[in-house]
């Protein structure tokens, strides 16, 4: 109530501790107090019984012609400028969801939708904290040594650290991981088929290559931007998403 489409996101029965189901049930409702025309609206979250304790549900904002980020980009044949435009809106709705004090922790561009009027939604805002997601990624790269398709976007903190040590500097690098995409067609790093040792090493210690490899047209300061974004050590990243936005803009 009342009626209306909307999208069920159903997280996988099993994967979370009692201690993360008690914190859904809390930051839930935290996710469903953001506001911005950017990210897509939690209308109701809860738990239902599958007969395994409890499965974590989210009744969330249907996205009428959904397209990824980059689908819509190819599909538009969008030039840098207008990708860096629409980049500039995703940037402005991590910060509000920062400024609610909710990190996004799984930022990628195919959490990145656009609708059918070009507007681009945010979707999952806070989602992997609120399930315990974090701490699996933690415990498969122990104790199992697969690769999962989100460390693609993982900071190097992310990749190594505990959990409760990530801030929203670790959502400025993975935007910066999807701008580098948005602008190159390509990622930063190839670990797509990488075991994830070997992937986390190469997000902690390997340099991407340089937007300018794919074109002239991104020397200068959108490649420094980039670089700065995309930094090892988050002290010398873009502290905020603000300020990594405020250059875009320049």
């Amino acid at each position: 109530s009342p009626r209306r489409k909307v999208a069920i996101k159903v997280m996988r029965s099993g994967v979370t501790s009692k201690s993360a189901m008690r914190r859904f049930e809390y930051e839930s409702q935290i996710l469903g107090r953001l506001s911005h025309r950017c990210i897509a609206q939690v209308y109701e979250a809860g738990t239902y019984d599958d007969g395994t304790g409890g499965v974590p549900y989210f009744a969330m904002e249907y996205i009428v012609g959904a397209k990824t980020l980059l689908e819509y980009a190819k599909q538009k044949d969008l030039k840098v400028h207008e990708r860096l435009v629409l980049f500039e809106q995703v940037c402005d709705a991590v910060h509000h969801g920062h400024l609610k004090g909710i990190i996004h922790r799984d930022l990628k561009p195919d959490n990145i939708l656009v609708d059918s009027s070009g507007n681009p939604k945010i979707i999952d805002f806070g989602v992997a904290r609120s399930t315990d997601s974090d701490m699996v990624v933690t415990t498969l790269q122990t104790n199992v040594g697969q690769l999962i398709g989100t460390v693609q976007y993982m900071s190097p903190e992310q990749c190594e650290a505990d959990p409760s040590d990530i801030d929203a500097r670790s959502d400025v690098y993975a935007l910066g991981v999807t701008l580098y995409e948005l602008l190159a067609g390509r990622a930063p790093y190839e670990i797509r088929k990488a075991a994830i040792h070997e992937a986390v090493r190469i997000i902690c210690e390997e340099e991407p290559t340089k937007l300018s490899a794919f074109g002239k047209h991104l020397r200068g300061d959108i490649e420094t931007i980039s670089l700065k974004s995309l930094e090892k050590n988050r002290d010398r990243r873009y502290q905020t998403v603000v300020a990594f936005s405020e250059d875009i803009q320049r």
